[in-house]
């Protein structure tokens, strides 16, 4: 039977201090006077023996923020494996006849794929040539003249505005981008502003890819910083936006990435204007499904398949999910199990599997309810992830799951962390971080050659979030360093 450590932190003599000096870490953690009134559930569990080895209030469940894209990536992983691929499908909606006449419409059938046009599979400034390529198809098929609309449809994920807990305040930016039937360019707007001297209004000289519908209230300033401190409000399908706060001053040229207010009719405008810059003629122009709910929604058998674009494997997905915590990946991942199960790629069918999966790994109730971690309205605790993270380590895509999470002190979101120290290289762990919340879950290589799952979570502290991980260090570096007391 597994032996459990019931921690008293409050009282913990100098030679059990001396004899467990992981417990030893955790008591000063917890007991930190910089640290009073912060919430914490922590866990840690030798998975060679089922040893817990060390825990304080580890059933307490807590927002953690990006750790949630544990639970994602896991799910995806199991319902649809390493090696699934899905798509984005280029149909024919009509008859060709004569001399290149298309009678009838182009129709993007999305089929909920994150990586179509994504800069983490493409190399920069390409990011769009697929749009070329479906001209080409397009022209090969003898076809100069398209009486009928380009029609992007999205519909068969359904049209969620957003999770619940999200914030206006995150939406509106690159981090808050939403995920959808139709995805593309990684969902975002790069906006390029003009800044003059400390005090005066920035300028918006550039938004790529241009829509020409984006409305943006501009009420940041330039300012004395050496960085973006700027954030941009609003909402999927609200063209409405505003942006807040501050940009460094006297620069000609600084970027911003902000979200898009609805990837389905900007792709259909943008394949519009592709097919005519080429010389294909479209009477009709673009239209969304979303805004257009009286167009006619045929049978796929009824029209031709021209083009299937197939998306990255699920398992590279999974990948730059962890590695980078892309908030939209991890969304797309909950509604690609939605659609898989269910049919239709809404966020509550993905909720709906997942409840399901929480049941069959024996977690417990688990208040979870986004798949990036972006709300805080999430709830799990160290225990429930710790026992996620033993799942998957016996799941056969275990290494695939294990390569996707950053080295500490050495990539991904953890590279600066334990730099140099005991746990540098040894821990494999996703990061969480948002204001007033920092949580990491993972593995650690032990020095027996054990594996130990672990997380910690913490909330409601006072101090800066990068002040909060180097408090954390020594905690890793005692995982890093563990050895299991003899009997």
């Amino acid at each position: 039977m597994p032996r459990i450590f019931a921690l008293f932190l409050f009282s913990f003599p100098l030679w059990i201090a001396a004899q467990f000096p992981l417990q030893a870490v955790v008591q000063q953690l917890v007991n930190d006077p910089q640290l009073v009134g912060t919430k914490w559930s922590i866990c840690a569990v030798d998975l060679t023996t089922g040893d817990t080895i060390t825990a304080y209030l580890p059933t307490q469940q807590l927002p953690g923020a990006s750790i949630t894209k544990l639970v994602s990536t896991a799910a995806a992983l199991t319902v649809l494996g390493p090696s699934y691929q899905s798509q984005t499908q280029l149909f024919l909606d009509g008859e060709l006849k004569a001399n290149g006449v298309f009678d009838g419409n182009i129709r993007i059938v999305g089929g909920g794929d994150v990586s179509l046009g994504s800069r983490y599979f493409h190399e920069l400034g390409r990011e769009l040539d697929f749009l070329t390529e479906w001209v080409a198809l397009i022209q090969q098929q003898g076809i100069q003249y398209i009486t009928g609309q380009v029609i992007a449809d999205a519909s068969a994920f359904g049209y969620d505005k957003c999770p619940v807990g999200w914030e206006q305040v995150d939406m509106g930016n690159y981090y808050g981008c939403g995920s959808f039937g139709l995805n593309f360019y990684d969902n975002t707007l790069k906006l390029t502003f003009q800044t003059g001297s400390p005090g005066t209004p920035i300028v918006l000289k550039s938004c790529f890819p241009n829509d020409p519908n984006y409305r943006l209230n501009i009420e940041a300033k330039a300012a004395n910083v050496s960085a973006d401190q700027s954030f941009i409000h609003g909402e999927p399908y609200n063209f409405q936006r505003s942006i807040k706060g501050s940009l460094p001053a006297n620069r000609t040229a600084y970027e911003v990435k902000g979200s898009m207010p609805d990837p389905e009719q900007l792709l259909a405008l943008l394949f519009y204007q592709a097919l005519q810059k080429q010389g294909v003629r479209v009477d009709g122009g673009s239209a969304a499904v979303r805004l257009h709910p009286s167009l006619p929604t045929p049978n796929t058998e009824s029209m031709t398949l021209l083009h299937a674009e197939v998306g990255q494997k699920l398992e590279d997905v999974v990948f730059w999910t962890n590695q980078r915590s892309v908030n939209m990946f991890a969304e797309g991942l909950l509604r690609q199990i939605g659609a898989q199960r269910y049919g239709s790629g809404t966020h509550e069918n993905g909720m709906r599997v997942l409840d399901s999966l929480f049941e069959e790994w024996q977690l417990g109730p688990c208040g979870i309810v986004d798949g990036s971690g972006l709300s805080k309205v999430n709830r799990m605790s160290s225990a429930q992830f710790v026992k996620l993270l033993a799942q998957q380590a016996k799941a056969p895509h275990a290494a695939t799951y294990f390569k996707s999470l950053p080295i500490a002190g050495q990539t991904g979101t953890v590279k600066n962390l334990c730099k140099g120290q005991a746990g540098e290289g040894k821990v494999h762990a996703k990061s969480g971080s948002i204001n007033g919340i920092k949580a990491y879950a993972g593995y650690v290589a032990a020095p027996n050659g054990h594996q130990i799952a672990f997380a910690i979570i913490a909330n409601d502290y006072k101090i800066s979030g990068s002040a909060m991980a180097k408090k954390m260090e020594p905690f890793f570096n005692q995982l890093a360093t563990y050895q299991a007391r003899p009997e």
